[in-house]
Order: C-alpha cells, then structure tokens, then sequence
C-alpha cells in the first residue's frame, strides 16, 4: 500500500519521525506554524516536493483568508 505525502504541523519538542522521512519544512507567513512534508524514501522527487510546498504555502494562506485553523496534518496532491 502507497502511503500518500503529508505536510504535519510540527510543534516543540520535535515530534519522532515514524517510516518517512522530513524533506521541506515551510512556514506560515502569517502565525508562524511549521509544517514538515513527510514522504517516504521511494518518492523523494525534488521537483514534486518544491510544487507540494507550494501548494501547501496556498493552503496555509487561504486558511487565514477563510478565518479557519491549519489543520495538523494536510494530505498532498500528487501534482
């Protein structure tokens, strides 16, 4: 079974990583949360993980715009 890629907020004190590994860490511009893409070693593509973290940039921004909370952990599309 393919596990999807997740961005998962990360909160002090650094949460263990389970069977995937950390590759981009991106920060919301306007609360300062972070948010760790996590994905397996078999699908650490450089170019997907930078459109990934773009998209979850979006996110994270639309989030404020809509006056909601980020949630903890955001499944990626595979753009």
């Amino acid at each position: 079974m393919v596990k999807p890629s997740v961005a998962k907020r990360l909160r002090p004190p650094a949460e263990p990583l389970s069977d995937a590994a950390t590759v981009e860490t991106i920060v919301c511009g306007n609360c300062g949360q972070r948010f760790a893409i996590r994905t397996g070693p078999d699908f650490q593509n450089a170019e997907l993980i930078k459109k990934q973290a773009a998209w979850v940039a979006d996110q994270l921004v639309w989030d404020h715009i809509q006056e909601r909370k980020h949630h903890g952990t955001i499944e990626l599309p595979n753009l």
